[in-house]
């Protein structure tokens, strides 16, 4: 017997990425990051981040070909790039060499670009882990957890395409938790000191905070 399959659009990579930048977050962190972009893809449902020191045009492509290297280095070039707003002609360019093309949302239909939605789930997960941080932790070393927020959040996400995968196996294969331990942001710590780097009555450890 033979059989056929079906496969509906929802199972069909796409390509698509959507991307936006968060408000200006509270305090600036100690490396003058004020805030975050955070792109959006679709066909993984991962949602990766970068933060910014301000939203100059050169500030913000930067920001963005970090994190589109970070997609085609995982294998996943992008072709479609959904925007809220015209983009600058320096990012217009890089679209173009890239082969990526773009398409704005309707004007005041921001609900239509998707990383307005990846933006509010990101905040929520974000605020979540610093609300656990340990109480004496320095906000502004807030930029520092940005790395595991996007891991964890992206963890728990099962991917579009698979359903049985998270967005992160999705993009950059399982997660070793044996290799890579997690411990909760922002807790205090002790590091050990070498000996070459300690005088002979020195403490052994060193007060710190657990970052990523």
């Amino acid at each position: 017997r033979t059989h056929t399959a079906f496969l509906s659009i929802e199972d069909l990579p796409t390509g698509m990425v959507f991307s936006d930048q968060t408000g200006t977050f509270p305090t600036t962190s100690s490396r003058g990051i004020k805030a975050v972009m955070v792109v959006y893809d679709y066909d993984s449902r991962a949602i990766l981040v970068e933060g910014i020191s301000s939203r100059g045009q050169g500030e913000l492509l930067q920001a963005y070909q970090k994190l589109h290297q970070r997609l085609t280095n995982a294998g996943f070039k992008p072709l479609l790039q959904r925007l809220d707003n015209e983009p600058s002609q320096v990012f217009k360019k890089f679209l173009a060499m890239q082969h990526i093309d773009f398409q704005l949302t309707p004007a005041t239909v921001h609900r239509r670009n998707a990383a307005e939605r990846a933006i509010r789930t990101w905040k929520n997960h974000f605020i979540a882990g610093l609300a656990s941080t340990n109480p004496r932790f320095p906000l502004m070393y807030w930029c520092h957890l940005l790395t595991q927020a996007e891991l964890t959040l992206n963890l728990l996400r099962p991917s579009r395409l698979n359903p049985q995968l998270s967005a992160h196996a999705h993009l950059f294969g399982q997660f070793d938790f044996n290799r890579t331990p997690l411990a909760p942001p922002g807790c205090e710590v002790v590091a050990f000191k070498p000996p070459g780097d300690r005088a002979s009555w020195d403490p052994h450890g060193e007060k710190g905070w657990y970052v990523g």
